[in-house]
């Protein structure tokens, strides 16, 4: 357990990212997404939300010291 709170608090800024990053793919998808479904990736909450867990965490992973 020791170690689980030693890497989480060496990576917090990495996570709040990912958290941060899921949350605004969902408000893209909610209020800029295609919802016709022309176009797979944008059409699906899902996938904008992993494209910006996956956003959020580099961007989260650049801000560490």
């Amino acid at each position: 357990m020791k170690t689980f709170f030693l890497f989480f608090r060496k990576n917090r800024a990495s996570f709040l990212g990912m958290m941060l990053g899921s949350i605004a793919g969902y408000f893209y998808w909610q209020y800029y997404g295609i919802y016709d479904g022309t176009f797979g990736f944008s059409s699906e909450w899902w996938a904008n939300c992993i494209y910006g867990l996956l956003l959020g965490g580099l961007i989260g992973s650049f801000m560490r010291k």
